[in-house]
């Protein structure tokens, strides 16, 4: 993977680096051997597309524009930061567990547990492209609930989608990547943000966007609607123009038309017509319905 750490490269004095297992918007994600515990490992490196790359011959990294620096190092400060406040909650069941953090070669690295397991973007795949609602049901279920742990921690996950999302192969549904994170009381001039074509909502788009739960709502009502229907809505941006979200009941979803209307003001355009919490949202989409209602689609 261009930009990577050479193979074989021993980090941190204790961490043998193997094979990349993915790059982000923020950085790259290490198959690697704890030397001291001997447990197979994954570590975040802090890489920022756009605002560094690596120096030749060298593991380190470097700004590759003066006038970025600033934002970079914000960045990498609330990197370490939130690995801080993630290690503090690691006892969660939903997140991926979080073993260590340091600086070396002029970023951050977190050292995670390893998931044995795929995506629920890879799960959709394998069921045909889409899901039954009782399975989107069961999975979300703990992504919500995890969420909502999180929010009370004052952290905003920014980068939830089908590919963030873990099905473990003991069964559990880890939430995973928290580069995007942030605490959401904490503001920067030019914030970096990761931007995916479906699942981002407006708030991510401006500089001047107010972030909070309902950012994250937005992004799970998001990967329920991919979960459903086997395509993500239209991109937000879009939306704002002229909202062309369709209604997985008109796209022959079987669905009660009260879960229905939860999961479209969860994908509200505009961030006051959402749910300003994920407890409203998930009282809503599991709560307890009419045995006699038709579902929609039917």
């Amino acid at each position: 993977m261009p930009g990577a750490i050479p193979l074989r490269t021993l980090l941190g004095g204790r961490y043998f680096i193997g094979p990349p297992l993915g790059r982000g918007g923020f950085g790259i994600t290490y198959k690697a051997y704890d030397m001291l515990s001997g447990a197979r490992v994954a570590i975040k490196e802090f890489l920022p597309k756009g605002y560094c790359k690596r120096i030749p011959g060298s593991c380190a990294v470097a700004v590759n524009d003066p006038n970025n620096g600033k934002i970079f190092n914000y960045w990498l400060s609330a990197f370490i930061q939130e690995a801080k406040v993630l290690t503090s909650i690691k006892h969660m069941d939903g997140i991926v567990s979080i073993y260590d953090f340091f600086l070396t070669n002029n970023t951050a690295y977190i050292v995670m547990e390893y998931l044995d397991g795929m995506s629920l973007h890879r799960f959709i795949n394998g069921r045909g492209g889409r899901l039954h609602l009782s399975e989107t049901l069961n999975i979300m279920r703990s992504v919500l609930e995890t969420l909502l742990l999180l929010h009370q921690h004052g952290i905003i996950h920014k980068d939830i989608s089908p590919e963030n999302i873990q099905i473990v192969n003991n069964k559990k549904i880890k939430l995973i990547d928290f580069g995007a994170a942030s605490i959401y009381n904490q503001r920067v001039a030019k914030p970096f943000f990761v931007l995916k074509k479906g699942y981002s909502p407006l708030d991510l788009y401006s500089q001047n966007g107010v972030q909070g739960p309902w950012t994250d709502i937005y992004e799970i009502g998001a990967t329920i609607y991919t979960c459903l229907v086997g395509a993500p809505p239209p991109e937000a941006t879009e939306r704002a123009k002229a909202d062309k979200l369709v209604p997985p009941s008109q796209l022959g979803v079987q669905i009660q038309p009260v879960r229905e209307k939860s999961l479209l003001k969860a994908l509200a355009v505009n961030h006051e017509d959402r749910y300003s919490n994920i407890g409203a949202f998930q009282q809503m989409f599991y709560g307890e319905f009419i045995p006699n209602f038709r579902p929609a689609g039917t």
